[in-house]
């Protein structure tokens, strides 16, 4: 298993591809750290962490509001004081609220840049203090930051801004020998896709194939192991449709 020893913590992880993140990291061997942030969401975390502990590794729930800096510096401090250390980050926690142009209010544009872009950022600043050479940051961007997505202004805006963080935090942490990637899913059969309108699901698939989580943890597993060592900077398309 390339990951066993390891320990990884990802963010909005009791559904979706979070999940299947979590649970596929597990298979490698690595100890996982499932976040979530509703209360609603407390039964699934804790059922990702059945599955991971029936690989063998061990799982723990932590739950943080993505939106506040004290929490997530409360879900390093308990990962820390769990497993000791961290070695892989999945920046996989986000949001979207589909508003065309002429309604976008500041509240909205608020809530969406402090989950899907501040909490990439300061939640990868408290990691890098525990992780050390070998250390994999992985931010799950979409493929909407280079699309023309309808109503997606504010969410396209954040994602693209997710890989510019991404291309920066490369170039100041490869000399510590920490790997910073980014991927852009497609359309993904997760609950934030199938609470889109129906216009807009259907819109989406005309454009690209639609995905499983389990598609997504795959690449997101390799680019966690050793395998991805000369992998750096970059944005991976994940959509199984053109480059764009």
């Amino acid at each position: 298993m390339s990951l066993q020893g390891k320990t990884a913590i990802v963010t909005g992880s009791a559904r979706g591809i979070g999940a299947s993140v979590a649970i596929a990291l597990a298979k490698e061997g690595a100890n996982v750290v499932v976040n979530y942030v509703s209360p609603s969401s407390q039964v699934h975390a804790e059922n990702v962490v059945k599955a991971i502990q029936s690989t063998g590794s061990r799982g723990l729930v932590v739950q943080a509001d993505l939106a506040s800096t004290e929490a997530l510096e409360l879900l390093v401090k308990r990962t820390v004081e769990r497993f000791g250390k961290i070695d892989i980050l999945v920046n996989n926690g986000g949001v979207i609220e589909l508003q065309g142009v002429g309604s976008i209010t500041l509240e909205s544009y608020q809530k969406i840049f402090d989950i899907n872009v501040r909490a990439v950022i300061f939640l990868s600043q408290a990691v890098v203090a525990h992780m050390g050479d070998g250390g994999r940051i992985i931010n799950v961007s979409s493929t909407a930051s280079r699309q023309g997505t309808p109503l997606g202004t504010v969410y396209s805006a954040s994602k693209a801004a997710v890989e510019s963080i991404t291309r920066v935090m490369a170039v100041e942490l490869r000399d510590k020998g920490i790997r910073v990637t980014s991927i852009n899913p497609g359309p993904v059969t997760t609950d934030m896709f199938t609470s889109l309108p129906e216009e807009a699901q259907e819109y989406v698939k005309t454009i690209q194939p639609v995905a499983r989580p389990e598609d997504i943890a795959d690449l997101v597993t390799f680019l966690a192991s050793p395998k991805s060592r000369w992998v750096n900077g970059g944005t991976i398309n994940a959509n199984n449709a053109v480059v764009f």
